[in-house]
């Protein structure tokens, strides 16, 4: 989902880009990504490949680490030894959601779960490349993949009942935002070191689905429902907005969720 935007955004702005899927190329192979990072020796590595199965990776965080850390690791150790900027998304799940104001980079982490374990992980990997950008975000939706947006609209046109949580808070963020921040970063040299990169604003997962809808103008009832009433086998931080100020002092100003939502809808989330 999102390495389709990010491919599409560096190209857009005139970059050569070898975009590499995983037939192409097993991030859990150590040698074989040596091999291509050293044969195609890139200025810039965008690491999207990922296990985000939030849920599942309470009973697979083996794999869930392999993936987001042991993976990372291969790549940022090749990126170092060609010189190759390593850029690493990240994710709201490094927090415990315990917090009342937004989450600052330096601020310290506690993930609840199993996928935000294994992501922190991968962020300590990922420095080892030396030149990097660990960059978080937050409740990512976009075309390409299965996301919150797409499963309402797709459940309220179905007719089918909705039932969305109310107690957590965060900033919803589009794909085709998120690879305009990175490319941003990437263009403009932002030092090496961690960054947080969202839309603008904070709702609940109650509210984003609202706005959706009222967006796509169906007419449907989203019953409010609690954490509790909702249990889910991965704990869901209950409040993860993150404090991008960094980041907008290097790319500039980030667009709202709302705007964002819009323009991703209008591209056919």
């Amino acid at each position: 989902m999102l390495a389709r935007a990010v491919r599409r955004e560096l190209e857009r702005r005139g970059h050569d880009v070898i975009a590499l899927d995983r037939a192409a190329l097993d991030v859990t192979d150590a040698r074989a990504v040596d091999s291509v990072v050293r044969g195609e020796r890139p200025d810039v590595v965008v690491q999207c490949a990922a296990y985000t199965r939030v849920d599942d990776a309470e009973t697979e965080e083996s794999e869930a680490h392999r993936v987001n850390a042991e993976a990372t690791r291969h790549v940022a150790l090749a990126c170092r030894a060609v010189g190759a900027r390593f850029i690493y998304p990240s994710t709201d799940y490094v927090f415990d959601g315990a917090a009342t104001s937004p989450y600052r980079p330096d601020s310290p982490t506690n993930p609840l779960g199993a996928y935000g374990r294994s992501k922190l992980a991968g962020e300590a990997a990922a420095r080892e490349a030396g030149d990097y950008l660990v960059v978080r975000t937050s409740w990512l939706y976009g075309a390409g993949g299965r996301n919150f947006v797409a499963t309402i609209l797709e459940r309220a046109r179905a007719g089918q009942p909705l039932r969305v949580v109310v107690d957590q808070r965060g900033s919803p963020t589009w794909t085709g935002s998120l690879a305009e921040i990175l490319a941003g970063l990437m263009e403009r040299g932002a030092p090496a070191g961690t960054y947080h990169a969202t839309n603008r604003g904070e709702t609940t997962w109650h509210g984003l689905a609202v706005e959706a809808l009222r967006l796509a103008g169906i007419d449907a009832e989203v019953a409010p429902v609690t954490t509790a009433e909702f249990p889910r086998p991965a704990r869901r931080p209950a409040y993860s907005v993150l404090d991008c100020s960094a980041t907008e002092a290097v790319v500039g100003p980030i667009a709202g969720w709302r705007e964002a939502l819009a323009a991703a809808m209008g591209e056919g989330v």
